[in-house]
Order: C-alpha cells, then structure tokens, then sequence
C-alpha cells in the first residue's frame, strides 16, 4: 500500500492477515510483530536485519525473503518486491500465494500478458480458488482497455503537484474556483510516522486566476493541521462546512483515524469536533456528503463489513444533530478494500477499491443511484481514468463530466498526483424516415411526435426526402415516434439511444428509424376466417382485429366503414346476409375493446367485391383481381382454395376525421407487426 494510506487510507495495517504472514522464526520474532501491526517499514528495517542471521537456515532465509517482498509490496516499491518473490521460489518458498502476488505485481506495473500467465500458473497451484479467474479475466480486460480508452482527457496538474504525495482534491466554493488537498509537501506539520517513515499529511488549499492557473498551495490553518495527519476531506453544498479525516499515533505506534466536522466563520476555521460514527479503536475516514446533506458515506474497518475497509452510509440525526447509526453497504463493498467514496450532485456514488477485477491497485467504480440508500452494481471507469497505477479520490464540478482525481501513474511529478480531467464532445441524433408501406416512397410533409420516457413531446415534419432529424437527442433514451398526415392512417414506431454511452463512443453517434404508413384512400385488407355457415370468428384472427382496435387508437378522429366479404361460393342473397352478420361480429368485437360505435359502421358486401392482390403471392401477383373466372382458371385446388380464403376477409376503409372523441384517447398498444 502506498504512503498516503496509511494514515489516511486506513487500510494497510487494518486488513486481516493471514495466518501464516510471518515467519515465527527465532531470527524474526519482532520483525513479526512490527508486520502484524501494519508499521511495513519497520518491519522491513528488522527483516533485512534478520536476513543476515538466518544465511545458514534455509527454510527461515526463504520466508524472510517474503515477508521482506509483502513489505515492498505494501509499501509501493513493486520491482523490489518482484525479485523478493522470485528469490523466495528459488530459496524453495512454496506457498501458491508467491506466484500470486508475483502476478499482482507485474499488473501493478501494467506489464497483463506477463500477469496473465503468472495468474494462470497460480491457478494450475490453486485450482480451488475462484479468484484465479477473476484474475485472469481482468488481465483481459485491462489490456482491452488500454487499448480502447473511453473519452475522459486526463492531464496532470504540474503547478499543483510536488516531489510529495498530492492527492484527494475536492472543491471548497462554487464557482469550483477553490481547491483543497491532502499533501506531505514541505510546509507540512508532524514527524515521520511508524507505519511508513513519512511526514503526515496535512489539507493545502490554492485558488485559481482569471487566467486559470492555480495559484501556489498553502496550508491551512492551525485550527485543522497538526502534527497529526489530516486529509481526505469533503464539503457541504453551501460550502461553509467540512468534513475531513485525522489520524494520529500514540506511544505504542497504534494509529487510529476519525472524521471530524469544521465550520466556517468568515475566513476562518472554527475548533473541529469529531463524529463519533465508530469506536477509537476502529478506523474511520474519507467523508462525502450527499447534495441534501441528509447522507454521509465514508470507508470504515468497523465490525460487521466483508473484509478490509468498507463503506458505510450514515443518516443525518436532527436530535443528534450529527450522523449516526452507520450501515453497510453490502451491494457494494468486496473482501478487498473500498476507499476514497465521492457522492456526486445527482447522487451518483464514485469510490475507489483494489478488487481483484480492476486495472492494478486502486480503480475508480461508479454506482448510478438507485432509491435512497441504494446504488446500482460498480461499474469501472476504465482507461484513462484508471490505469496500472493507484486511481482514486475523484471529485466532479457539479454533474458535468470533468474534475480531478488522484493517481501514482507513470509519468506524475511526484508520488501521487492531482489530474484533471473532461470528456470529448460527443452528440447523439434520431434520423427517421416515414415510408409509404406500399411503393416504399418516401412521404414529405408528415408530422412526427418524438415521445421520450417522460412523455416529453417534440413534433417535427418530414423533408422533401421524407426525414427528420432530432438533433442533439437524449442519451439512454428510448423514443416512442407517432406520425400523422392527411390521407394516411397514423403510424407509430420507436427508436432508442440506450446503449450509446457517451464516455465510451467518442464521436458523435446517429440512431436510424422507419415509419412506414398506409394510405387511406385505399380500404386496407383483414384476413378473417369465421366458423362455417356462422358470424362467429375463428379464435386465431383475434390478433387480425386487435390490429384494427389499434389503427382506430392511434387515429382517435377518424371514423370508418367496416365491411365483410365472402368467397363466390353459395348464393348471392345468402352470401350478402351473412356477410352483414359478420361485419356486425367484427364491430361488437370492437366496441368491446374501447373503440365508440359512433365510429364505425357495419356493412356485409357478400362475394361483390372480389379482393385486388397488394403483393405477389405464389402463384397470385399483384394488381390481380380474385374473381370467379380467375380462380377457376387456377392450376390446381391447393391455388384456387387459397383465393377463396384470401377473399373472406374484412376491410377498413375511412370515412373522414370528423369525429371528436369523448374522453383522451388511450395509449396506443405496442405492436411490432405491420398494418
């Protein structure tokens, strides 16, 4: 783990150990102790002594190489605890865990195919665990990733940054015009610490110009810094209060962290309080506070988590006047540690966390909000965001998609770096085109409604080509689309943005869709078979009726003529009375499902108006009249039985738009098939 961790991560000396991280050897005795505590760097100072004791005991020289490599580890330097490891293999260490954290290292450099075989390797020793796969997935996933950046531009921030730990900005005003900080640059308070050799933190704050340069960071004042570590801070929205973390060490070197709360007065800084949110012997820290300033999450060890460090969400007690009665957020947090939360001013949760499944050390996740308390599942910010390195501490201006944030990449200035960051402009539109169903021409002159999910409306007519074009649309966004014009029946369709995301594209995106309407000056044709001899219709043609509720919703004036026609078989008298039979079935069905009788009209035209085919059918083309002299020259029964049936049908032709409906007319039906 690196410096700025320990105070104010909270995490290093705090996660469980396992049983055997240590050595239990005559030579390494306080070597142990100092480990198990979590003070790396003594630790190491007494391990590199041991060495040397236990040349001649080979068993005790492998381990202390090891532990000598977990402390490099912890303590950032993952080349030397690269060679501690190999040389631990070589001094016949065996443990399976070598090859592991020997892969974590080479990830933690950014170096995925060599970690993505030292996985493998440690899976062939641990087939048991299910962490090898998750390993070996996000070796995958990190190379992808780099090569497939999202938008986000990331620069570093030279006039902030020193040869020191710089990290955990966060905005003290509204104009985002002020910068607070953690950092261990020359000006900060205290002596170097037991855990890591350090000098602690102390919170610097700098201002920009007109110009938009930072001015050179000065501390705060001594009401806040001690010689004691302070850092990873948050404010409220009126920025007249905020809250921060201190840590401090006693005589027997244990650290413990809380947060405490600082308001303003004026310039100043009045006397901080703590929050009492856990017990002293726990470790509290990294507040952020909801946009209500109802909420408080913060990272914690405190018992009852899954392991490390979690998060935990406090509620706001106004006989109190504090938070308190912090509670897990168990959706979120892992046996890995999950630090540094930020909660955005549209309640977006950001946090940082070393899962297995990240890039190398600490990722940036995002969680969209859900219902109070509640977020939806991390999703990692991925490149350039995050990187092989330790990403973590972002904050937003506001909603927009730029800010700053935290890293130890390659090329800083110092040890841990502020970056900024933004995204690339990238826009997102709907082109639709309305067709006529029939000749496939485009319609020129069609009003068409864009619908969104808040039933926000925004009308557009068709060009001379038949297209709209609803620019800039919204992202995430599904579009119901209604379209409307004299002389066709209304037609509805959809058209959607979701899965379009806006961090990831890059580049501005088009989303394509087709309304296709049919004339009414034609009467449209309904296939409906009924019982013979009967007015009842075959169950099946249900959804041939449904068709015609749906044409009558989504054209709530227009009223129309239904008419019924039989085949040429029977008589002519008999055929007509039946049909009307019929026609009267078709309406009552109608009728039944929300559609006003005044609307319509009932008419049985027997076998007099034989059916002109729309589209080629086999042996039947288009244009052809189905009359009796055409379907008995059909070659065979199968042809001539299929005109017959093609003839028994039900037409809706319009008889104008005069009607004016009772009461708001429902929703259309969605329906996928064509009219």
């Amino acid at each position: 783990m690196k410096p700025r961790f320990i105070p104010l991560s909270l995490a290093c000396f705090l996660v469980g150990l396992s049983a055997n991280a240590q050595c239990d050897s005559k030579y390494t005795t306080e070597a142990d102790k100092a480990y198990r505590g979590g003070f790396y760097f003594q630790a190491l100072e007494l391990y590199e002594k041991a060495k040397d004791k236990a040349k001649k005991d080979k068993p005790a020289s492998a381990c202390v190489a090891f532990m000598m490599a977990q402390c490099n580890r912890k303590l950032g330097d993952y080349k030397k605890a690269f060679s501690l490891y190999q040389k631990a293999q070589k001094l016949g260490y065996e443990d399976p865990r070598v090859s592991w954290f020997m892969a974590i290292m080479y990830k933690n450099q950014g170096l995925y195919e060599e970690a993505l075989a030292e996985f493998q390797n440690y899976k062939k020793l641990n087939p048991n665990d299910p962490k090898a796969d998750q390993a070996i997935e996000s070796c995958k996933n990190a190379a992808h990733w780099r090569k497939n950046p999202t938008c986000y531009n990331v620069e570093n921030i030279k006039s902030l940054n020193s040869r020191d730990n710089d990290f955990s900005p966060i905005y003290a005003s509204r104009k985002s015009d002020v910068l607070i900080f953690s950092s261990s640059r020359e000006g900060a308070k205290g002596k170097p610490d037991g855990v890591m050799g350090l000098i602690p933190e102390d919170l610097f704050e700098a201002k920009i110009s007109k110009k938009g340069t930072w001015s050179a960071p000065i501390p705060l004042g001594e009401e806040i810094n001690t010689k004691e570590g302070e850092g990873a801070a948050a404010m409220n929205k009126r920025f007249n209060v905020m809250y921060f973390t201190r840590c401090s060490q006693d005589k027997k070197s244990k650290v413990g962290c809380q947060i405490y709360e600082v308001k303003k007065q004026g310039q100043k800084w009045a006397e901080p309080t703590k929050i009492a949110l856990a017990p002293d012997s726990c470790v509290v820290g990294h507040p952020t506070i909801s946009a209500d300033g109802q909420y408080m999450i913060f990272s914690s060890n405190m018992p009852g988590g899954k392991g490390g460090m979690d998060l935990w969400i406090a509620k706001y007690d106004k006989k109190k006047k504090t938070f308190a009665d912090p509670v897990n957020l168990k959706e979120i947090n892992t046996e890995f540690n999950e630090m540094y939360p930020y909660l955005r001013a549209d309640d977006k949760l950001y946090f940082s966390s070393d899962r297995i499944e990240g890039m190398g050390g600490l990722d940036i996740y995002r969680c969209d909000f859900i219902s109070e308390g509640k977020w939806g599942k991390p999703i990692n910010m991925r490149y350039p965001i995050n990187s092989e390195g330790d990403d973590f501490g972002i904050v937003f201006e506001g909603t927009d998609e730029k800010g700053m944030f935290t890293s130890n990449r390659k090329g800083g200035r110092g040890k841990d770096d502020i970056y900024s960051f933004n995204i690339t402009k990238a826009s997102v539109n709907v082109v639709v085109t309305v067709r006529d169903i029939d000749t496939k021409k485009p319609i020129p002159g069609v009003k068409v409604s864009f619908v969104n999910s808040s039933g926000e409306t925004k009308d557009l007519t068709t060009d001379a080509s038949g297209k709209v074009n609803l620019d800039p649309a919204q992202y995430g966004e599904t579009y119901e689309l209604k379209a409307s014009k004299d002389n066709y029946f209304n037609a509805t369709g959809s058209a959607s943005t979701k899965g379009i995301d806006p961090l990831v594209t890059c580049k501005d995106t088009t989303v394509y869709a087709e309304i296709l309407m049919k004339t009414s000056d034609v009467p449209l044709n309904f296939e409906v078979l009924f019982y013979y001899d009967e007015a009842e219709f075959y169950p099946e043609y249900k959804d041939t009726l449904d068709k015609i509720v749906r044409i009558l919703k989504e054209n709530p004036t227009m009223r129309v003529e239904l008419g019924a026609h039989t085949d040429s078989r029977g008589r002519d008298d008999y055929n007509k009375n039946l049909s009307e039979r019929r026609a009267k079935r078709v309406v009552e069905y109608i009728v039944s499902q929300g559609i006003e009788a005044e609307r319509l009209k009932a008419i049985g035209y027997g076998e007099s108006q034989p059916r002109v085919m729309e589209m080629d059918m086999g042996i039947l083309k288009k244009g052809q009249r189905l009359d009796e002299a055409f379907i008995n020259s059909l070659p065979t029964e199968a042809d001539r039985e299929l005109a017959h049936k093609l003839n028994r049908r039900v037409t809706l032709k319009k008889i104008d738009n005069n009607y004016k409906p009772k009461t708001p007319p429902p929703s259309p039906k969605k329906d996928t098939d064509d009219q």
